[in-house]
């Protein structure tokens, strides 16, 4: 029992929990307060920067802010949970990777090559139109966004959590327990109900809670399961495979890079025709590029690729060593 309570996996689901508890206490005060600056005008004295902060101040609704509370309560608890962790360099079990360029970039093509191939199908089969089109200025913007998520979750998930968890578990229960927490971090949105509240409906003490709530009761409906969580949990199982296989985070990153990057883009000039409706397209497909059951094996293909290109650069390596060895 005690060797329970001070496990490190018990540790990350407190951490969840306070960083729930705050930004659900938080998120009404920060709705109201941001609201009473552009209603009074308090950000005009700034200038330019502060007519464009005060537009999206304003423009923004509560499910924004709600987001932005409860990643304010994960920072704020990121500290004391990195202290009870007392991790080592040593307890990663990350080793330094000569092939990390060339991890990176198969990742990044594979992943952002499947979801590209999707696209294009969708595409040919009406599912979505084409509403914007592209800029180099544009996609310089989601390749520099896709980098530093790609980079900031897998230090954190794949690097500092797996790392953690894997000291009292196994790898595997270490993997699977990570993925179903990066998948559930992911998943923590309110709902369209909850997001865009009016302001006499949001309350400063129970309106955050309730929304949180909502979330939650949307796990019983297996739409809303097969709409992305699935998804995000076989994102989360493939990363944390090429972590383990490769004892680095460079294949990691560029694969998550990849994804980010592609969903982005896609989001940004695609939208789902109102025709087909999104209740009859899912299970299958969802209205984005990253919903529905053929994204969640997309997912598993890009792993098994990545997987079939690993045995490959392996037996290349180990032939290249035999011709080097001495014969007799």
């Amino acid at each position: 029992m005690l060797k329970s309570i001070r496990s490190d996996a018990l540790k990350l689901v407190a951490w969840l929990v306070c960083s729930l508890i705050i930004g659900a206490a938080l998120a009404p005060f920060l709705y109201h307060g941001c609201k009473a600056l552009v209603q009074f005008r308090v950000l005009e004295s700034m200038g330019p920067p502060g007519q464009w902060l005060e537009g999206k101040l304003d423009n923004a609704h509560f499910g924004r802010y709600f987001n932005r509370s409860m990643l304010i309560g994960a920072l704020v608890c990121m500290y004391p949970l990195i202290r009870s962790l007392k991790l080592k360099k040593s307890h990663l079990g990350l080793q330094r990777n000569i092939h990390w360029k060339t991890d990176f970039g198969i990742g990044f093509v594979l992943a952002s090559g499947i979801l590209l191939i999707f696209g294009i199908i969708y595409m040919q089969l009406g599912i979505f139109d084409a509403t914007n089109t592209f800029s180099e200025k544009m996609l310089l913007k989601f390749l520099i966004s896709a980098l530093a998520v790609a980079v900031l979750e897998e230090f954190l998930f794949r690097g500092l959590l797996l790392g953690a968890v894997m000291r009292t578990a196994r790898p595997y229960y270490a993997l699977i327990f990570v993925s179903f927490f990066f998948a559930l971090i992911h998943f923590l949105k309110p709902p369209h109900n909850c997001a865009r509240l009016a302001d006499q409906d949001i309350h400063y003490f129970g309106t955050g809670f309730w929304t949180v709530g909502q979330i939650f009761a949307q796990f019983d409906n297996p739409v809303f399961i097969a709409k992305g969580f699935a998804t995000l949990f076989a994102v989360g199982l493939v990363l944390g495979w090429a972590r383990l296989r490769t004892s680095s985070l460079w294949l990691c990153m560029g694969l998550h890079a990849g994804w980010v990057f592609c969903i982005k883009a896609y989001d940004y000039h695609s939208l789902a025709p109102k025709k087909y409706g999104h209740d009859l397209i899912l299970p299958y497909i969802g209205s984005d590029l990253k919903e529905g059951m053929i994204p969640f094996c997309g997912v598993f293909l890009t792993g098994t690729l990545a997987s079939i290109w690993l045995g490959m650069r392996k037996n290349k390596v180990q032939l290249a060593h035999n011709k080097k060895l001495p014969t007799n």
